[in-house]
């Protein structure tokens, strides 16, 4: 017995990610802001620095 949402994979819907401009921009509303060591840096490459 197997369940339709158990056959989906995580590979089939498309995943989010912001451009850039508009995380900096969502940075300033929360005061905070990029270093500029990271300015040219990927989102997904901030995220691999900065994991916990």
């Amino acid at each position: 017995m197997t369940s339709n949402a158990m056959a989906k994979t995580p590979q089939d819907k498309p995943k989010f990610t912001p451009k850039m401009e508009n995380y900096k921009t969502s940075l300033t509303y929360e005061g905070l802001a990029l270093k500029k060591a990271d300015e040219n840096l990927s989102i997904a490459e901030l995220k691999r620095k900065y994991a916990r």
